[in-house]
């Protein structure tokens, strides 16, 4: 029970992946905290591209929308690793 409480808990929740990791899973860890931290840094960079593009005449909106699609990949990369952990710990708590 200790192992589902450190996959749940804090762990889990400060770093996609470590409780995966922690509980024994370091390939599936390791691939989730890969995925979020890459999601993240492509977020960030597109992020300061949409700025340096942008124009003084421009909104954010329409700064943004020629990379609405890669905005939205790395959304879904960290919620998806995010998703991925959470289910890996439901998945401890039935056996």
């Amino acid at each position: 029970m200790e192992a589902v409480r450190n996959c749940m808990g804090l762990n889990a929740s400060v770093l996609p992946g470590l409780g995966t990791f922690r509980i024994g899973n370091r390939l599936r860890g390791l691939l989730e905290m890969g995925i979020a931290l890459g999601g993240t840094i492509f977020f960030c960079v597109t992020l300061f591209q949409v700025m340096g593009d942008r124009d003084e005449s421009m909104t954010f909106f329409q700064a943004v929308a020629p990379y609405a699609l890669r905005l939205i990949l790395a959304v879904i990369l960290v919620l998806g690793s995010w998703l991925s952990g959470v289910l890996f710990a439901h998945g401890l708590l039935r056996k």
